[in-house]
């Protein structure tokens, strides 16, 4: 019991650090899986740019080009040297800088009564770079918007009809639509839960290690070996201590995830079933832990912190890439899942998935949980193996 209430003590001079790794789990749990909703599904809309044109014929069809561009695009007002407008050109400030030249009007009365309207770009003065696709699509459109507007003018519409008829006609919104998915309301949940189990090891192993670490300094470590507290049971207070700290970690991000609009889970069979699977995962790698901190790795008291960040990345990236935490199971390659097999990651993934995806219950789950907690028992042993022929020897 005074291991244990000392290995609180110990964790205050760390709080810090626990704190600082508990915030950079939560923002990525956050970022990962707090996607924008998915309200405008199915909607198309075309990107707008930046354009700068300049009027300087004011007839009729040009202000009803620079109306029908400002409503596809931004048009930037104001006066330009040629320096600042190749300048905005180079920086992506604008897509293109149009200017259409006195006389417009008349041309395109002229190319329209003349059947020569291919072309209609070919009558203003366009200026973009070549080499991006943002200008070509600007040109584009006007080129199509002044050739509708020309055909629906041949058809006896006046120039107000010809330029409504064509802004409707390249709506493309009417003809096209995003191809919609099947969206399940527990999506979120099942993802948020599915990204913990990264988020239990790092906060665990790059705060607490240090913690555990510091029991083995030379002077702690003779002192209990001279006691008559034994170093199994040492180890095993070092245990429960952290098993404390986890469980404290597991239930701030379990509240995060829950209440990252998902909210009507709460509580729920699904939400216990998948809180359970979180424990017995946070359990499997505190036994883990104790097997680390338990080999004799020579770390001393000043390669801790380095100790610490290098386990928890090699670690943490390795269980979360081969269990299905990083890459769905579903698309996880036949290879990377027979290695992930023998990680609990691998079984807490596929717990979750049963859990959300497939209505299971507490009966169909109890080999996730026993393979998670075998790889937890096997950790403890070969940990309990190595205090008992290294731990007993003083310096």
């Amino acid at each position: 019991m005074q291991i244990y209430k000392t290995f609180f003590k110990v964790s205050k001079q760390h709080k810090v650090s626990i704190i600082m790794y508990i915030c950079i789990i939560i923002f990525m749990l956050l970022a990962m899986t707090g996607g924008p909703s998915d309200a405008n599904m199915g909607s198309v809309t075309l990107k707008k740019y930046s354009v700068l044109i300049v009027d300087e014929d004011q007839s009729d069809i040009s202000k009803m080009l620079i109306s029908y561009m400002g409503e596809k695009h931004n048009l930037k007002n104001g006066e330009y040297t040629d320096d600042q407008i190749r300048s905005m050109l180079y920086y992506q400030a604008i897509a293109a800088y149009i200017v259409i030249p006195e006389g417009f009007g008349d041309s395109y009365k002229e190319a329209i009564s003349s059947g020569k309207q291919t072309d209609m770009t070919a009558l203003l003065d366009s200026t973009y770079d070549d080499a991006m696709p943002r200008g070509i699509f600007v040109n584009m459109q006007i080129n199509e918007y002044l050739n509708a507007v020309a055909d629906y003018m041949k058809l006896g519409s006046t120039l107000d009809e010809a330029s409504a008829k064509a802004d409707k006609s390249l709506d493309i919104s009417r003809f096209a639509t995003m191809q919609e998915k099947e969206i399940k309301t527990y999506d979120r949940i099942y993802s948020s839960f599915t990204f913990l189990p990264y988020g239990i090891l790092s906060i665990i192993f790059s705060s607490v290690i240090s913690v555990i670490l510091s029991f083995n300094e030379k002077e702690r470590k003779n002192r209990t070996i001279v006691s008559s507290y034994k170093m199994t049971s040492r180890n095993i207070a070092l245990v429960l201590g952290v098993l404390t700290v986890a469980v404290v970690v597991t239930s701030v991000l379990i509240t995060i995830a829950t209440f990252n609009r998902s909210t009507e889970y709460f509580f729920t069979t699904k939400w216990w079933l998948s809180v359970l699977n979180a424990m017995v995962y946070t359990l499997t790698i505190t036994l883990l832990l104790s097997m680390i901190t338990s080999l004799p790795l020579g770390i001393d008291k000043k390669g801790t912190a380095n100790t610490s960040a290098y386990v928890t990345n090699i670690i943490g990236l390795s269980f979360a890439f081969l269990g299905g935490t990083f890459v769905d199971l579903t698309i996880l390659g036949d290879k990377v899942a027979a290695v992930g097999r023998f990680i609990p990651n691998y079984w807490y993934s596929i717990a979750t998935r049963k859990i959300w995806y497939d209505g299971a219950g507490l009966s169909d789950l109890i080999g996730c949980f026993g393979f998670q907690l075998l790889f937890g028992m096997v950790c403890l042993s070969i940990g309990l193996v190595f205090t008992k022929f290294f731990g007993n020897k003083g310096n």
